[in-house]
């Protein structure tokens, strides 16, 4: 979604600037009648730098930044005093600037947690809500702790994720590099020197073609990466059918089905165990946390978990008719309710989900390492081989 920029009136009268993503501009215009603003005028589109960074450009650190200003609260120093200290850093220019635009909308009036809302694109879409939580009760140093906590966490899962993959997705490219090598350039010149010999056999008339088909076909690979850079961009979009379809399917894949399922199922339940400690009603607390999941079919089916809540039934009640939510889970929640220790109970349900997160990671990839490494072997064993039956064939018909 792309940045638009309108100068609005609140209820009051106040007027002032808002910076606010859509889908287009009328959609901008409805999501800031939607917060209770009139829009006057619009004044162009928005910089993404305002918001971190573009796609492709310096983005901010939002772990950094809750670390920099959490233990300035908690030592009782005002929202826009620790701002100032936060930003004060000539070495991270993103940051500055960031923090900048957040001292001036709190100078206009702005809540904080409008102006990390305002910014969805840089801050996790549970951060305006923990704020806001915090800002209501008045506990903002302490709910801001708790979400450093989980920020702290879910960097280490992710960093954990990607130092155990680079081993053999290094491995993978540099397998791939190579039999692009064999099967483009050697092959093609012995092939060649082949059909000058005369040679003819079986193996001479597959190393032909594949030679000619790596002369004649190259073009495919170009097709080849236009179409997974497609793919890759539709997955990405939330909503599109392409995404629904794929993330209703991954479920069903085995060992990959399993990890995104706990992925997501510790992602929730971490996420709406932090917002029922800073005191979040659990209405808005399952309505925040049902965005957090990244999984659109598991996000399907826990949609309707806020009208189940408001007849009455339980949390664990209302979760149980969704196909995609463990039993174990189930019982741990009901547990939590019988004893009022709900968030205590998804805490832990999210350590267990992302410990076994971890296990099944660790697992495939020991899966991977091993079935690269025979399919490279037989890739180059079968090439090897028949070069060496085509040699033999070269040496019979010269003797």
């Amino acid at each position: 979604m792309a940045l638009y920029k309108y100068k609005v009136s609140d209820a009051a009268g106040k007027i002032s600037e808002l910076l606010i993503e859509g889908d287009s501009q009328a959609d901008a215009a409805r999501r800031i009648q939607r917060r209770g603003l009139m829009p006057l005028d619009f004044l162009g589109e928005g910089s993404k730098t305002q918001q971190g960074g573009g796609w492709f450009g310096p983005k901010l650190n939002v772990v950094e930044f809750t670390e920099r200003l959490v233990p300035l609260l908690q030592a009782n120093i005002t929202l826009e005093r620790a701002l100032g200290i936060v930003g004060d850093d000539n070495d991270n220019p993103v940051l500055a600037e960031t923090v900048g635009d957040l001292r001036r909308g709190l100078h206009e009036g702005k809540k904080f947690s409008q102006l990390i809302r305002d910014r969805g694109r840089t801050f996790p879409q549970l951060y305006s809500g923990v704020v806001e939580a915090g800002e209501e009760a008045g506990a903002l140093p302490q709910v801001m702790g708790e979400l450093r906590r989980f920020l702290s966490e879910s960097q280490e899962l992710r960093s954990f994720i990607i130092s155990s993959s680079v081993y053999p997705l290094f491995i993978a490219f540099t397998g791939v590099v190579m039999m692009v090598v064999v099967l483009g350039v050697i092959v093609p010149r012995f092939a060649t020197a082949l059909a000058g010999a005369g040679v003819e056999s079986m193996a001479t008339t597959i190393l032909l073609g594949v030679s000619s088909f790596f002369r004649n076909y190259w073009w495919l690979s170009l097709v080849l990466l236009a179409l997974v850079i497609y793919v890759v961009t539709q997955l990405r979009k939330e909503g599109s059918a392409l995404r629904i379809r794929y993330d209703h399917w991954i479920l069903r894949v085995p060992l990959a089905g399993r990890l995104v399922l706990y992925a997501n199922i510790a992602r929730l339940c971490r996420t709406m165990a932090i917002l029922m400690r800073s005191g979040v009603h659990l209405l808005n607390t399952v309505v925040i946390a049902n965005r957090v999941v990244q999984n659109q079919a598991i996000s399907q089916s826990i949609v309707g978990l806020s009208g189940e809540l408001r007849q009455g039934q339980r949390l664990s009640a209302a979760l149980s008719k969704s196909e995609y939510i463990p039993s174990l889970m189930l019982k741990m929640i009901a547990v939590g309710e019988e004893t009022g220790s709900v968030e205590t109970m998804l805490e832990r349900v999210a350590d267990r989900y992302e410990e076994d997160m971890k296990r099944l990671v660790k697992r495939l990839l020991s899966l991977f390492e091993p079935a690269i490494i025979i399919c490279l072997g037989l890739g180059v064993g079968v090439v090897v081989l028949l070069m060496f039956m085509a040699m033999m064939d070269m040496q019979g018909a010269a003797g």
